[in-house]
Order: structure tokens, then C-alpha cells, then sequence
């Protein structure tokens, strides 16, 4: 029985970490090394997680100051004894048996790289029975990398997914800057051997107050998407100059991934900028439109934007009732 590593960054989390360390002492898969990196957090999580740590052996706590997510996963996988990794964030939770369903597909298909689809909840349910027939989605390294970018089935988040650790040591997350993930996501796909996604999901991603775009005010800080995007241009431009489909599939993540530096551009009525970005989103409508990837309710978003900033606020607020 392999030993798997289950990297948790911790920073204020003090009201939601039993429920994700919790799910992962309970799982039916026991050879775990769990280790909680606290990311110098300023509430309590820090003694919870020693309190963990006294409890169960398998615990492992490291003591960091605030360097950022990305920092604290790099932590994790350098100081792991494992060779298989899994990601979980401090107010998330795994399905109890998601561990062994990873190791068993991943044996099954001899893969270096496992993917899961997340499950959105809005309520902590621990016990949770799986109701859909297993697909294993057969998907070439091309369509691979398409999905990670339209984010309907592969997603650049490292949550829901069982890696090889040294796919990881290879590829470390940037530090010292946000969506760290979409900018990695990449090289650990085009790099992993055997990858296999299913349409199982055993990662539950927690939406509360606070997580969402609804309250983040804009900073220079978000414009580390625009360097991610950039980042993957730059492996698309190299690896795949001719695949339209791929280059079709990273413009529309990025145009939809703008939405959240949009929204934080509201919330700071910032509305000068939104007037220039709607008239840049509005040279790309046409190809949103005719795009059978993207859901009638993100082209709803899109058109809303480029009608004006102010039509698109009316329809946001009218949804957040």
C-alpha cells in the first residue's frame, strides 16, 4: 500500500479546519502522511493544527510565515516522505473513501497523473453518497489541455487530483503570487504520464461568504492572472502554434477568467476601466457566441458586459438576491 500525501495550506481557517482534516483522518484509505502547512496564520488554526498533530501520528505540522499559497503547497511536497500527492484547501473536504478511489484508478490505468471534477457545496455534509455511473473520459493529451482552459472537465485547480510527486518536484508552484495554479497547471498535465480524468468527484469545494468576487476590492495583485494567461500563451506558442482549437479554448479562459478582476473593478467603482474592458470584450462577442463550449449562462454574462458595464451590475445584483 503506497503511502499518499495530503498537503493542506492553512491560514485563518480556525472555523472550517475540522472538516477538512477530519475527512481526511477518516479516510477508508489508511496509509496517509497529512500535513498541514500553517501559513502564518493570525487566528487559531496554528494550535489546532498541533492539537491534530498530537493525536493522530500521521499528522504533520509546519510552522511557516505568510508566504502565500503556492509557497505553502511547495512546502508541503518538499518535506513529504510520499511519493503520491494530493491537494486539499483548509475549508474543503474529501469524500471518505476519495483516496482509495484515486489509488484504485490510478492502479488500474498505471497513471502518473489521476483528475476529478470538484463538487460544489454550499453546506458541510460529510457523509455523501455517490450517485453517477463512472466514466472514464478518454481524452488525448490535445483535448486534455483544450479542457483545462475551458475548465468544464480538468480545471487548473490541484484539488480533486492524485499526482506522481515527482511530476510536482518538476514543476513547483510560483510563489508569491495569485492564481498560481492556472499558471503550473500546464506543465503537470503535459508532463504527467498516463493521465486519466473520470467524471467522479470526491473533492467538495466549500462556496461561503468571502470566497467569492462578491467582496474583493480590485489590487494590482489580480492582474496575476493577465501573467498566468501570458505564461500559458507562451506554452501554447511552443508546444501547439497550429492547434486553433487549443488557442480558441485559452482566449476564452481568458476573457471568462477576467470576469473576477471585473467584478472586483465593480465593487471598487472603477468605472472608467470597466468602460475600456467592455469595449475590448466586445471585439471578441462573435467568437463567444458561435463557441458550443461555453454555457448559455456565461454568454449571457458576456453579452451583458459588452451592452455596458451597467447592464451587466443589474443582472449580477439580481442573481446575488
Amino acid at each position: 500500500m503506497d503511502k499518499v500525501a495530503i498537503i493542506i495550506p492553512v491560514y485563518n481557517a480556525e472555523e472550517f479546519l475540522k472538516y477538512s482534516v477530519e475527512s481526511v483522518l477518516n479516510q477508508t484509505y489508511s496509509n496517509l502522511e497529512i500535513i498541514l502547512v500553517n501559513d502564518g496564520s493570525k487566528d487559531s488554526s496554528g494550535l489546532l493544527c498541533d492539537e491534530y498533530a498530537e493525536k493522530d501520528s500521521r499528522v504533520k505540522v509546519i510552522h511557516v510565515d505568510n508566504g502565500g499559497q503556492g509557497r505553502a503547497r511547495n512546502i508541503g511536497i518538499q518535506n513529504s516522505n510520499a511519493d503520491w500527492i494530493v491537494f486539499l484547501d483548509s475549508d474543503d473536504y474529501y469524500d471518505e473513501n476519495a483516496i482509495q478511489y484515486l489509488i484504485n484508478t490510478r492502479d488500474k490505468y498505471s497513471s502518473e497523473l489521476v483528475i476529478t471534477p470538484l463538487n460544489i457545496v454550499y453546506k458541510y455534509e460529510i457523509a455523501r453518497k455517490q450517485s453517477i455511473k463512472e466514466e472514464i473520459l478518454n481524452y488525448s493529451l490535445e483535448e486534455l489541455v483544450e479542457s483545462l482552459y475551458y475548465g468544464n472537465t480538468v480545471g487548473a485547480t490541484p484539488c480533486g487530483k492524485l499526482y506522481k510527486k515527482s511530476v510536482l518536484l518538476n514543476n513547483l508552484f510560483p510563489e508569491g503570487m495569485i492564481y498560481e495554479d492556472l499558471f503550473i497547471a500546464y506543465k503537470h498535465i503535459v508532463e504527467a504520464n498516463n493521465i486519466v480524468a473520470t467524471n467522479v468527484s470526491v473533492y467538495n469545494y466549500y462556496q461561503r461568504k468571502g470566497s467569492t468576487t462578491k467582496g474583493i476590492m480590485y489590487s494590482d495583485r489580480l492582474e496575476d492572472f493577465y501573467k498566468a494567461m501570458e505564461q500559458n500563451r507562451l506554452y501554447i506558442e511552443k508546444d501547439y502554434p497550429f492547434n486553433k482549437k487549443i488557442r480558441n479554448a485559452l482566449k476564452v479562459r481568458e476573457l471568462m477568467g477576467g470576469f473576477q478582476i471585473i467584478d472586483a473593478m465593480i465593487n471598487s467603482n472603477l468605472n472608467h476601466e470597466l468602460l475600456q474592458k467592455s469595449k475590448q470584450y466586445r471585439e471578441e462577442l462573435l467568437g463567444i457566441l458561435k463557441n458550443k463550449n461555453i454555457s448559455k449562462n456565461r454568454k449571457i454574462k458576456y453579452v451583458a458586459f459588452c451592452i455596458h458595464p451597467s447592464v451587466y451590475k443589474y443582472i449580477k445584483k439580481m442573481k446575488e438576491r
